[in-house]
Parts: C-alpha cells; sequence; structure tokens
C-alpha cells in the first residue's frame, strides 16, 4: 500500500520496532451532516517522543482538519490535513524534511 510506503519512508523506527511516539488527539469538535453523509471534525495533537534514557518531550503539536464521509453506512475518512503549529526537535522521529502543510488553515 502506497500510504504505509510513504509512513516508512519518513518515520524513524528504532530498536524495539517503534518510533517511540505517543500521539496524544484532544479537543474534537465534530459537525455532521447526517442528511449530505458528510462530517467535519477538527482536533490538536501533540507528539510525544523518548529515546533512549533521554526525557519523555513534546515534539510537535499541530491540528488535524478531518473530513468524512458515509458510505454503504459506516463512516470512512475522506481526507485529513495535518497542521503543524509548533515544531520542536525531530530529529529522532522523521526522516528527511518536513511535508508542506498551511499554517493558515482556520481557527485552533
Amino acid at each position: 500500500d502506497g500510504l504505509v510506503a510513504a509512513w516508512r519512508a519518513m518515520v524513524r523506527i528504532h530498536e524495539d520496532g517503534t518510533p517511540r511516539t505517543r500521539h496524544l488527539v484532544a479537543t474534537p469538535i465534530i459537525d455532521v451532516d447526517e442528511e449530505a453523509g458528510t462530517a467535519t471534525c477538527r482536533s490538536t495533537y501533540t507528539v510525544f517522543q523518548q529515546v533512549g534514557p533521554g526525557p519523555l518531550q513534546p515534539v510537535i503539536s499541530g491540528r488535524y482538519l478531518d473530513r468524512f464521509a458515509k458510505v454503504d453506512g459506516s463512516w470512512r475518512f475522506a481526507e485529513r490535513a495535518y497542521v503543524m503549529d509548533l515544531i520542536g526537535d525531530l530529529s529522532q522521529h522523521v526522516i528527511g524534511d518536513l511535508p508542506n502543510t498551511s499554517k493558515d488553515a482556520g481557527p485552533s
């Protein structure tokens, strides 16, 4: 799958086979249009990482802007936009450069 391959090419995997991160998602604001079979959700995220004996630290924080569609009676992701508001030390998490995102994606 192309999405999995893109993720593996971007995320650094450590000796334990994981990126050593926890993604905390909070404050979801959900709007549903049942008649149209669509929904949106705005939420915030913070990614924490601990590598080796070092401290647990936040490495990035921002917003998810999601769109959903109801397909055959089940809700499915239609789109996810990542807005990166605060960027810390990603050297042990991301391989290469971060993808471009817009900071003008609306209110947080």
